[in-house]
């Protein structure tokens, strides 16, 4: 019987070995544990915010007394975090009861020829720990992309898809319209599906793919948004969807989960729809109780955003620029080398002209001394740091008492900051 940390070390171990085979390996996996996926679940794909729509959503329908599983990736501090049970990280007896059917599935795979990937093991992981402890819902976010992603062997109730930016372009092109035509392949026939607001091209990619599947297809609007007050630590929004919610406040701080919101709002009103009960009170509630670490989070006076690529440094900058004028800004970043696209370089000297550079800790990372080199190159006043401890104590130091710290980059990164800094994961 293999221990919990065991079980991880053999999902991390796939990494070498593992090769994606479509949805044939997952599919398999779960076969082989005997997972019928009975659990009704709800589908989230999308560039960014897809995390935290996901978030909230389990939120609002923990609120309303459902037992709700969340699966998300990456994880910040242990890998348990991906697979949460009534908000709860998968504890180690449950890691243990699941994951040894899951190890001696992807043995016997292997034995057949196919090697499974880590995150293809966390799927079925996940899959079978929400089935086994009978959840009511399970809100599962699409690793990447969505039409060959592993999550995409569900048949969810309904679906969103949340912004869509330029990421992974080597794996699902080059343009917006052709990454929405990859996070489209989510949308099942019949299937509701909720998409925040969206550039033409990319409404019309969905609009066709929708129709093709005969998918009830509710693209929101930027005006739906009738009204919004945003603070440091959130914001409080009315907008008219089906219904017209007024004055409904998000724990989440930053613009654009002002949108994130309405998504979740609108998949609400679809489930409603469907027949689940969630009472409005539960929706606010739930939107107001949200927790989604690293990303604009507040620990004294640093501020930890994952934001990774272009679009998630604007949502900063924009967060920045409304709320932290006037203050003196230090900002410390740590980022991966096939993250990088050159115009995020521009993006982080605006936060801040001093900048210290860290390593984060995985094989992709981009060396502290180039990503400093290329900094300076834009304008920037950047001086690497030997280890995240030195980074943290040299920012601090610049930015003084009445400073703030702004640690943007990797979640890699942000997720070693949360535990240097110690904050819980749980």
């Amino acid at each position: 019987m293999l221990s919990a940390q065991q079980v991880i070390d053999a999902i991390h171990g796939s990494y070498q070995t593992g090769s994606k085979n479509g949805h044939r390996n997952v599919l398999a996996l779960l076969a082989h544990m005997g997972v019928t996926m009975k659990t009704p679940y709800i589908h989230v794909a999308g560039t960014n915010g897809k995390g935290s729509t996901c978030a909230m959503l389990a939120s609002v329908l923990k609120a309303a007394g459902y037992r709700v599983g969340l699966y998300t990736s990456p994880f910040l501090q242990q890998y348990q975090e991906r697979i949460r049970i009534g908000g709860v990280p998968l504890t180690d007896d449950l890691m243990v009861k699941y994951g040894n059917p899951l190890v001696e599935a992807a043995r016997k795979l292997e034995a057949a020829g196919d090697f499974v990937t880590p995150f293809e093991m966390g799927t079925a992981l996940a899959l079978a720990a929400f089935d086994g402890e009978d959840c009511d819902f399970a809100v599962i976010e699409v690793g990447m992309g969505g039409r060959l992603d592993p999550t995409n062997i569900i048949r969810p109730k309904v679906c969103a898809i949340t912004a869509i930016g330029l990421d992974h372009m080597g794996f699902l092109g080059s343009t917006l319209e052709e990454i929405a035509g990859e996070k489209a392949g989510i949308i099942k026939t019949d299937t509701p599906v909720v998409c925040y607001p969206a550039p033409e091209g990319v409404r019309r990619v969905f609009a066709e793919t929708a129709d093709r599947l005969h998918a009830p297809l509710i693209q929101l609007e930027e005006d739906a948004l009738l009204h919004a007050e945003a603070d440091l630590f959130g914001s409080v929004i009315t907008c008219r969807l089906e219904h017209l919610w007024t004055d409904v406040r998000i724990s989440l701080p930053g613009q654009y989960q002002q949108r994130n919101a309405m998504t979740v709002l609108a998949l609400t009103e679809q489930l409603c729809r469907l027949g689940y009960e969630i009472p409005e009170a539960a929706v606010r509630r739930g939107l107001a109780e949200t927790v989604w670490p690293a990303r604009l989070e507040w620990a004294g006076n640093v501020l930890i955003d994952g934001a990774h690529n272009p679009q998630g440094v604007a949502a900063l900058v924009q967060y920045v620029d409304a709320f932290l004028q006037g203050r003196k800004r230090v900002l410390l970043s740590g980022v991966l080398a096939d993250k990088l696209q050159m115009e995020m370089l521009g993006q982080m000297v605006h936060i801040s002209r001093e900048i210290v550079t860290v390593t984060p800790d995985t094989p992709r990372a981009m060396p502290a001394q180039e990503y400093a080199a290329h900094l300076n190159a834009c304008g920037a006043q950047a001086i690497p740091a030997e280890t995240l401890r030195e980074g943290l104590a040299l920012a601090k130091q610049a930015a003084g008492e009445d400073g703030v710290v702004i640690a943007a980059g990797s979640l890699y990164f942000a997720g070693a900051l949360r535990t240097e800094l110690e904050l819980p994961w749980k």
